[in-house]
């Protein structure tokens, strides 16, 4: 099958490249005028791991463009555009995605291209499909689903800095379908870009859309419980290692390792908003989350723990180490180096950075819009500055032996 893919973002660019790698060929849009002509010289525009390779690998199956004009030559157009949160109630706004909707069906209606396949990945709320994303198909074209058109929904579970790995080495494939056939359709063209050996979980379009949302909701509960019980352990003794009491218990298969771990917050473009938007789905059917107001709560607090920490010190010379909301990312929304800043930009401190992926320092400074003394080494950072907090799970960020006599803010326990 030959993909039409729309949206060339964190989660896109990896994906539609995964598919051209593989062999299939692609014409992959997006609106970003200055992202389509790095692309078309085959530069990449952000740090990913593997996508500079995947971008080289796949340049002979793939199209970049700005244009719709020959989504009517595939077969299958594949859209993961962002969703971004409403910022009154957490629910996904749909706007980019009806837009998509829009251009392909009016190309295919021009060129009576019956027969398409479309494929959702984007983020959305439960019911989407069925009461917006489809009745707009049918509107612009008059054709009828399932007689003329397909429509699945194939939502992501993949990490920011592993993304690539995520998507060929799934723990399954979860297809929403409109009907077997377009649903085998999609498991088939998946395939084509997944190394492992996982299940397909074929669900009607509501129960997939529902899986997605609710996925992220419950990993920050085990997230949050690791946190709380951090806190906890602080509390009653600061003897007590919590990384024993996580690793130990998280060994009874009920509960698991993963994700078990006190450190900081959540953060990032997916666990949050996630978790407002199943706050707002259980908000309006009369359901009141109260598991994740919970999450939130123990969220807030463990930034308010560490600034307290901060604040306690009375030095207003602050190092920032680690800017990614994790690992292996220069993705900063929502980390902790990105809330520490918002708490400490009105009171005059003197902040500096920290981390071994250079664009981190960019993100951060435009996201917060604040300004950053951005050092060139760990040991710049640590020579001028009383207090280092570091922000992520890398171990990297090990504090070198000239740190004596600075305080260490360390919530990951991360060892010299």
């Amino acid at each position: 099958m030959k993909i039409s893919f729309i949206g060339l973002g964190k989660l896109g660019l990896p994906l539609s490249t995964n598919f051209a790698k593989n062999g299939n060929k692609v014409i992959a849009i997006d609106k970003n005028k200055s992202l389509i002509n790095k692309l078309q010289n085959n530069v990449c525009p952000w740090y990913e791991e593997g996508l500079e390779n995947n971008i080289l690998k796949s340049s002979s199956n793939i199209e970049y463009t700005t244009n719709y004009d020959k989504v009517h030559e595939t077969d299958v157009t594949i859209i993961l555009v962002n969703t971004p949160s409403n910022k009154k109630d957490g629910s996904f706004s749909n706007l980019y995605v009806e837009q998509s909707i829009e251009e392909v069906s009016n190309q295919l209606k021009k060129h009576n291209k019956k027969n398409h396949l479309f494929i959702l990945s984007s983020t959305v709320m439960p019911t989407s499909i069925k009461n917006s994303f489809i009745p707009l198909i049918e509107n612009i074209t008059n054709w009828k689903l399932n007689d003329d058109f397909g429509f699945c929904y194939v939502p992501d579970f993949v990490a920011i800095g592993k993304v690539i790995n995520d998507f060929e080495n799934p723990d399954f494939l979860l297809v929403g379908q409109s009907n077997e056939h377009y649903g085998k359709m999609t498991e088939e063209l998946y395939k084509t870009i997944i190394l492992n050996d996982c299940e397909t979980s074929k669900l009607t379009l509501p129960e997939a859309e529902m899986c997605k949302v609710s996925l992220n909701a419950y990993i920050t509960t085990k997230i949050s419980f690791a946190n709380y019980l951090g806190l906890l352990c602080e509390k009653i003794d600061p003897t007590i290692n919590v990384d024993n009491v996580t690793n130990t218990i998280g060994k009874d298969k009920r509960i698991g390792n993963k994700y078990f771990k006190s450190g900081t917050s959540y953060g990032g473009t997916c666990f949050p908003r996630d978790t407002w938007a199943f706050m707002k789905l259980s908000n309006n059917v009369g359901m009141f989350a109260h598991q994740m107001n919970a999450n939130e709560m123990i969220n807030d607090l463990m930034d308010e723990s560490i600034f307290l920490k901060i604040v306690k010190q009375k030095s207003k010379k602050i190092g920032l180490v680690g800017l990614g909301f994790k690992k292996g990312t220069a993705v900063v929304t929502e980390g902790l180096a990105y809330k520490l800043i918002n708490k400490m930009k009105d009171s005059n401190y003197q902040i500096h950075v920290f981390d071994f992926i250079s664009e981190s320092f960019t993100n951060l400074q435009r996201e917060t819009n604040t300004s950053l003394i951005n050092c060139s080494s760990m040991e710049e950072l640590v020579n001028n500055v009383d207090i280092i907090v570091i922000c992520n799970e890398d171990e990297n960020y090990s504090i070198p032996n000239i740190s004596i006599g600075k305080k260490i803010i360390n919530p990951w326990r991360i060892k010299s």
